[in-house]
């Protein structure tokens, strides 16, 4: 049994005047350590402080991945699950700069494909470059600077949820890449999600399992950062996944990132939040290897 270390990270790509810099808050307030503690789990709680004013996207974004990685860190050495709450998907950076990576895997649960990078992008949103950042395409010498900036294969990444995919240049670039996409369309899965796992599985045993609540359905999740996107997944979808995920894999560590308190609707991006944190608690207590 490992025990859990909840980390807020309350910025949104180093802002904390996003509203999505509220989640991590939100979620303690509600309870996030009770419902984590329920599975059997002992609990710590962190919050990453940038350490200054708010300068720009990239050297406020730096700053907090750096202290997400050293208390990413932390808790791997104390054998504890880093579980990060966190206002945007630039998260990553940190979470993987907190530990040697290399022979890792990963669950990537998301709307957008984060496969942008600056030649791709129209808008230049470094959020949606964050899985290229961390595939080796751009920012190598930046994401140094957080942690161990080894990339991820693509051969090793599963992303499911999948369904707003641009530019067409984005789209491109992820279609010459290995990486493995289950794509959603009308609330279903467009391909097999237990043989995209499997194949993943006999590459892998550790994975890093990332979610951005933008992947559900706006009537499941509607508050996010971005503008919600029709026909995404389901909180049994969300259910079935992790526990096909535990199945298979160590889970290293996990993030939630997105959740935008100001967005939702009666409390529903809330408990979902509390009941995924339930499931990845519950990997935690019975080991999901």
């Amino acid at each position: 049994m490992r025990a859990v270390r909840l980390i807020g990270v309350p910025y949104h790509a180093g802002d904390s005047r996003h509203p999505a810099s509220e989640g991590p808050q939100r979620l303690f307030e509600a309870g996030a350590a009770d419902v984590v503690r329920r599975t059997g789990s002992s609990v710590k709680l962190r919050v990453i402080d940038r350490g200054g004013a708010f300068r720009d996207t990239a050297s406020s974004s730096a700053a907090v991945n750096k202290a997400t990685a050293a208390e990413v860190s932390a808790a791997l050495a104390a054998d504890e699950l880093p579980v990060v709450i966190a206002g945007s998907c630039v998260s990553c950076q940190g979470v993987l700069g907190g530990f040697q990576h290399r022979d890792c895997g990963a669950v990537w649960i998301d709307a957008h494909a984060d496969f942008n990078t600056p030649e791709s992008s129209v808008s230049g949103f470094f959020p949606g470059m964050s899985l290229a950042v961390i595939t080796g395409h751009c920012f190598r010498d930046y994401w140094a600077q957080i942690g161990d900036n080894t990339p991820l294969k693509e051969d090793r990444i599963v992303i499911l949820g999948v369904r707003d995919v641009s530019p067409p240049a984005e789209r491109e670039r992820l279609e010459e890449s290995a990486v493995r996409v289950v794509e959603w369309r009308h609330g279903k899965a467009q391909d097999d999600i237990a043989a995209a796992l499997n194949t993943l599985a006999a590459a892998v045993d550790d994975i890093y399992l990332h979610i951005d609540f933008d992947a559900f359905a706006p009537d499941v999740a509607p508050g996010v950062a971005d503008e919600p996107v029709v026909g995404g997944l389901s909180a049994d979808d969300a259910e079935a996944i992790i526990d096909a995920v535990g199945a298979r894999f160590r889970i290293k560590a996990a993030t939630l990132a997105t959740f935008t308190p100001a967005h939702d609707e009666d409390n529903k991006t809330l408990a979902l939040a509390l009941r995924l944190l339930d499931l990845i608690g519950n990997c935690a207590t019975v080991g999901c290897d």
